[in-house]
């Protein structure tokens, strides 16, 4: 019994021990004591709990790019009434300048105008002379407005031909392959046709749709 009562008398001073350290180290002493522990209460009195439902504004809350407002419907629809007005007036009055066109033939992509060549790395089944219609529009353009597909315009819309002025072949290209000590080597020359077509007229509706 008298172990029992030391052993509990010894827990409790151990307690008020580590409770007095514990406030000597976290407390300041010294001339800014006084300062801390008011500024301690004003900040505790003036503390106020947060509202239900409130959320901080974080990065993910709020993200760091500006809202987008999304523009009013009935604005957007007379903005692109009088856009596709000043177009049709530019076409009809052929006051656009020289026109541009992004086909897609041959597996690429070209950016085109009229009297352009491009060199295919490709053999076309059609004779030198003759003229095609590139068919896949991406995107048609001037001086002032652009034109884009969604992928492709349509085959109304706009119009590329082109001729086809020659049909050759690339240059020879050597691969080689050497094992020293081993007596292997193998020589394979590659040569790919090619096909030069030249941009003849690039052409748009008179109206758009």
């Amino acid at each position: 019994m008298a172990a029992a009562t030391g052993a509990s008398a010894l827990t409790g001073t151990f307690g008020r021990l580590v409770s007095a350290c514990r406030r000597s180290i976290l407390a300041p002493s010294g001339p800014g004591a006084a300062f801390f522990w008011s500024a301690s209460r004003r900040l505790s009195s003036q503390s106020t709990p947060y509202p239900q439902g409130y959320v901080p504004k974080t990065s993910l809350s709020s993200p760091p790019w500006p809202e987008v407002v999304l523009p009013d419907p009935a604005e957007e629809t007379r903005h692109h009434t009088e856009v596709v007005r000043k177009v049709n007036e530019m076409i009809a009055t052929g006051q656009y300048g020289r026109l541009f066109a992004v086909v897609h033939f041959a597996s690429h992509q070209w950016k085109v105008t009229a009297e352009d060549l491009i060199l295919i790395e490709n053999e076309l089944d059609i004779k030198c002379g003759e003229r095609i219609r590139m068919e896949k529009v991406l995107l048609v353009g001037a001086d002032n407005f652009t034109l884009l597909g969604k992928p492709l315009l349509g085959k109304d819309l706009v119009r590329v031909e082109a001729t086809v002025i020659e049909k050759t072949e690339s240059r020879p290209k050597i691969y080689m392959k050497f094992r020293r000590r081993k007596n292997l080597k193998k020589q394979r020359i590659i040569v790919n046709p090619q096909t030069v077509l030249r941009i003849n007229t690039i052409e748009v509706a008179p109206r758009l749709l």
